[in-house]
């Protein structure tokens, strides 16, 4: 883990509480978000640097002010790298790593491309799709559904293809434990809407994708959205991948009509994890993050719980506690009184809304950035499923495991 120097001089005596406060909230939980990862140390370390007093705004060779040779040969080695991990050629897709957040990377496609009168195919939030992806401020947005199987119900998507026309399919999720079937998608689309974008948001897949696991994305889509925080190990913030023919307008779109200049340290920060990527092997990365979520899931399930994928194909876990008298925000609190941090999450045909769920979402990639032990999530699954059962919370065996995996590293003001 993390723990952060304080400030000497009297003037930062809150800040310094609040740094305290936030130092103490890290190191005393077992951190099961399902979208967050612990950066490399040298993620880290950059973002301390002073890389803040140039204005940036515009892209690459086309900024508004002066003296962004550096910025531009950032921006253009983080694609080179995209790219390569991606095995793609930039005569057919181009990569900026300038959005804010993966939002803000969905937003980036939305105002360079849709107009007010559009239609929108998005997964529906019950299924598992994205906030993102239904208020997009352009268009009408219409949902698509899983059928019983957990599986994109291609039959009602080709229906609506077919009705709406739609000008965009957004093709992701945030609480989704299978693989998109891209390349059907793609055919679906083409035979029925041919004039209809597709766009990936992949912030929960893209480190499978990476490393080879789950089926190729390309060329079937025209857009990719990620962010870097969630399971590649970067700083906050997105990155999008578009067809080369649209380099102009989706320019346009980043600035000025989405967002200001980049935030500079996140530049070189995803650049650094770009490189780390790639001298790592991260196909292996990605197999020990889908066993230990498969293990998790195991022994949820030997102790009743009622898991929602039972062969899930990245790090999320979606529990349906509809058999416990709990409800999403319920179980989230109670969690979290004990010291252990996951979100309240609706589920398939969720009969609550969005702020109470009968679900709650956890996540594998943190424990095994810790590198957690096979017999150490067995003990962490049963402390989970004891708590959401019965109430009842193992002192000592959350102490050994906080004190087992939560290092300290200094990270100097």
């Amino acid at each position: 883990m993390y723990i952060i120097n304080k400030f000497e001089e009297e003037i930062y005596q809150r800040l310094n509480k609040i740094l305290e406060s936030y130092n103490q909230e890290q190191n005393s939980i077992i951190n099961l978000a399902a979208c967050i990862s612990y950066p490399f140390n040298e993620v880290l370390k950059i973002q301390s640097f002073p890389l803040s007093t140039l204005p940036t705004e515009g892209v690459v060779e086309k900024r508004f002010f002066p003296h962004c040779t550096s910025l531009d040969d950032i921006e253009i080695y983080a694609e080179e790298l995209c790219l390569k991990l991606f095995n793609l050629r930039s005569d057919d897709y181009r990569v900026s790593v300038q959005p804010n957040s993966g939002t803000q990377a969905n937003q980036i496609v939305y105002n360079g491309f849709l107009e007010s009168d559009d239609y929108i195919l998005s997964l529906s939030p019950k299924d598992g799709g994205h906030i993102s992806h239904t208020y997009t401020g352009k268009g009408t947005v219409i949902y698509y559904h899983l059928d019983s199987n957990l599986k994109v119900d291609y039959i009602e998507l080709k229906e609506l293809l077919g009705t709406y026309n739609p000008k965009l399919i957004v093709v992701g999720a945030s609480s989704y434990g299978d693989e998109f079937n891209y390349q059907q998608i793609y055919k679906i689309v083409k035979e029925t809407s041919p004039n209809t974008f597709i766009l990936a948001d992949i912030c929960h897949s893209v480190l499978y994708i990476m490393a080879n696991i789950h089926k190729k994305i390309f060329p079937f889509v025209d857009f990719a959205t990620f962010t870097m925080d969630k399971c590649l190990r970067g700083p906050q913030g997105g990155v999008i991948i578009y067809r080369s023919t649209f380099k102009e307008k989706v320019s346009n779109s980043i600035f000025p009509r989405t967002q200001g200049g980049p935030t500079q340290s996140a530049l070189f920060a995803k650049c650094i994890c770009l490189i780390k990527l790639l001298s790592i092997d991260i196909q292996n990365y990605a197999k020990q993050v889908i066993k230990n979520t498969l293990l998790f899931t195991e022994c949820l399930n030997k102790e009743g719980i009622d898991v929602i994928y039972k062969k899930i194909k990245n790090h999320i876990i979606l529990v349906n506690l509809s058999n416990l008298n709990l409800n999403g925000k319920e179980a989230e609190e109670l969690l979290f009184k004990h010291k252990i941090l996951v979100n309240r999450n609706q589920i398939p045909n969720d009969i609550l809304g969005p702020m109470t769920t009968s679900g709650i979402r956890l996540g594998t990639v943190g424990i095994t950035n810790l590198g957690y032990t096979e017999e150490d999530i067995k003990k962490l699954a049963k402390l989970v499923a004891n708590l959401l059962k019965f109430k009842q919370y193992n002192y000592y065996m959350h102490s050994e495991l906080i004190s087992k995996y939560h290092k300290q590293i200094n990270i100097s003001n």
